[in-house]
């Protein structure tokens, strides 16, 4: 039996459900499978990176110290494709959920620059 193609989302054991609630729906929104695993790391590069290295997909979320990155197989640890803070707004962190998706995709992402700001 074949795995199946997921965004795989590594969060931080310390990261609670409800702060990762709006992450998850904008992947789901997206209409792109995800998983996801709790794990001791607390940098979020590492979590990101290796999520997208164990995606069948490339795609990965890490989401510790109240950051959430989102990257590809292909970038390197240190220069992840999306960073910010996580919590900072409900409309951000949909979107960065909804950009991890579009990029497997291949779909226009959402700005993130004002909704950042917003609330």
């Amino acid at each position: 039996m074949t795995e199946r193609p997921t965004i795989r989302v590594r969060i931080n054991n310390a990261i609670a459900d409800a702060q990762i609630a709006e992450i998850m729906n904008g992947i789901e929104e997206e209409e792109v499978p995800a998983e996801l695993t709790r794990h001791a790391e607390l940098n979020p590069l590492v979590l990101a990176h290796q999520a997208s290295e164990e995606s069948r997909l490339g795609v990965g979320i890490g989401v510790a110290l109240d950051y959430v990155v989102v990257t590809t197989e292909k970038l390197p640890l240190e220069a992840p494709y999306l960073a910010l803070n996580l919590n900072r707004s409900a409309a951000a962190d949909r979107a960065m959920g909804s950009n991890a998706a579009r990029l497997v995709k291949r779909m226009p992402l959402i700005d993130l620059s004002e909704l950042a700001r917003a609330e």
